[in-house]
């Protein structure tokens, strides 16, 4: 069973911190069962009985997270003991991981409100259209009634509103990517993306790829070693573009804009690459990138969280005009028959 986010970034976190006092993985290991042991953490406890019984087996710690932990940090884990760099590699991704779930927090917590008041819209439209509108259209012909009503009974009696209902997920869906959806090896997938999709998921995969490639150029390793080594333990969200940077590498590409465009960096940040000091390091260059990309993410974040309010109050009025104005007409369409 995996363990929620907070809880793999903070088990890492403590892990990170026994590395930098000198102690080996497996010592760490064993005082951090210590110490689940003695909370009665039962997950804690079992990852850390997990990954003591590799290392006692000469297994390598990355692989043996899969269970527990997310594929981002299962790579992190890897690349960083695969290099020996893991308290390194570990210490940069917190303060990206902070960047990122404050980004998440002011990204969902102001759509809460709208795409519950969209899905309550949804099933108000289809109670009245489906259950209160039939009863009331039995009272006048099909020709008398009102145009909205109309409209009402079309779009609660045919595929019409669970169209508009895939209409919204396909929204979040292009605009996010969920990782478990998206697979940039896919043909439709990288042609989606050269549209304009998946942009939160492509932005932050670009950060985590930047990043990890600076603290692996600043620990000595080149760059084509550093992207074999996070294509060899990366995940389908890196894997499909390090194929293609590496390609442009073994070609005798060597600009660091033309390497990286494979389909992850905003122009804005193939920009800052094609434009990095020519006495500055690879790394440097990198590093100062990566948090431009970081704020970039950010800042892409809120624009989108804009764009899918006022979308979803669109599709809230929209329903709402529909819904209301087509149950009142036909009151007072049926109000007027009776007077007459």
């Amino acid at each position: 069973m995996r363990l929620t986010r907070a809880r793999q970034l903070a088990f890492l976190e403590d892990l990170a911190l026994g590395l930098a006092d000198g102690l080996s993985p497996l010592t760490c290991c064993h005082e951090l069962l210590e110490n689940a042991r003695h909370l009665h953490l039962k997950q804690e406890q079992e990852v850390a009985a997990q990954l003591i019984k590799q290392l006692n087996h000469g297994r390598a710690l990355g692989p043996s997270l899969h269970h527990w932990f997310s594929e981002d940090l299962v790579m992190l884990v890897a690349v960083g003991e695969n290099s020996g760099i893991l308290e390194q590699i570990l210490s940069q991704h917190q303060l990206f991981e902070q960047q990122r779930r404050e980004a998440w927090r002011q990204f969902w917590k102001p759509l809460i409100y709208p795409v519950a008041m969209l899905a309550l819209a949804f099933a108000a439209t289809f109670f009245i259209g489906r259950g209160v509108m039939p009863k009331l259209a039995q009272s006048l012909p099909e020709w008398q009634w009102p145009q909205l009503s109309h409209w009402l009974m079309v779009l609660t009696h045919s595929a019409m509103l669970p169209a508009l209902l895939m209409v919204v997920v396909a929204v979040f869906i292009w605009s996010w990517g969920p990782p478990g959806l998206v697979n940039f090896k896919w043909y439709w997938c990288q042609l989606l993306a050269n549209k304009g999709a998946f942009l939160i998921h492509r932005y932050f995969s670009a950060v985590l790829l930047l990043q990890t490639s600076t603290v692996l150029l600043q620990a000595g390793i080149n760059l084509d070693r550093s992207l074999a080594t996070m294509q060899r333990f990366g995940g389908n969200s890196l894997n499909a573009h390090i194929t293609t940077m590496r390609a442009k590498l073994a070609n005798g590409e060597r600009r660091l804009e033309r390497i990286f465009d494979s389909g992850l960096l905003s122009p804005r940040m193939l920009f800052r690459l094609g434009n990095g000091s020519r006495k500055a390091t690879e790394h440097g260059t990198l590093k100062r990138v990566a948090s431009y990309a970081a704020h970039d993410a950010v800042q892409a974040l809120a624009r989108l969280r804009a764009a899918l309010q006022g979308f979803c109050y669109g599709m809230i009025f929209a329903l709402l005009i529909v819904m209301l104005g087509g149950m009142g007409s036909m009151l007072m369409a049926i109000t007027q028959q009776s007077i007459v």
